[in-house]
């Protein structure tokens, strides 16, 4: 099993890590020609991320090597509802379970979190997977992007919250 871990990323890895973020969606731009597509965004936007409130944003380490970037946040004015802004992996290290891992450890470094949303192309049934994996659900919300060029599914993950009790039925 390949060993996952996150890194908190710096400003000075804003540059390499739109680079990975550039191939990863390259593929994806290519089919969609989406102008909201990550392939088109670089390291400002990175940077961007790194100043907002509530945020993380990660690199991605699969046996040690740099493979990818995840960035999420607490939703503003929405304690406990956190969103997964983006999740990328180099196109060679893909569909090994690295995305899958990256969410849940990512997950974890937002204890109050109640709810995670994301959005990914509908047609994108790898995307799918990765995210029922992690454990999210669709939605069944739908949105049409870039004058219809891409819809883009919804999904969610609620995060039951210790409620101090004990359960006895495990």
């Amino acid at each position: 099993m390949i060993n996952v871990e996150l890194i908190p990323l710096t400003a000075d890895d804003a540059e390499t890590l739109a680079d990975i973020q550039r191939q990863a969606f390259k593929r994806l731009y290519d089919r969609y020609l989406d102008e909201g597509s990550p392939y088109l965004r670089g390291a400002d936007e990175i940077l961007r991320w790194l100043d907002r409130p509530n945020a993380k944003v990660f690199k991605i380490l699969a046996d040690g090597v740099l493979v990818g970037g995840i960035a999420a946040w607490e939703r503003n004015g929405r304690s406990g509802e956190c969103y997964l802004a983006r999740v990328y992996i180099l196109p060679e290290m893909q569909s090994k379970g690295i995305a899958s891992r990256a969410i849940l450890l990512c997950e974890a470094e937002f204890p109050n979190a109640s709810r995670w949303r994301l959005d990914f192309p509908v047609a994108e049934v790898a995307n799918r997977r990765c995210y029922e994996k992690a454990g999210y659900t669709d939605t069944g919300e739908r949105r049409e992007q870039s004058g219809g060029a891409i819809t883009l599914a919804y999904m969610e993950k609620k995060i039951p919250q210790n409620t101090g009790k004990i359960d006895r039925q495990g």
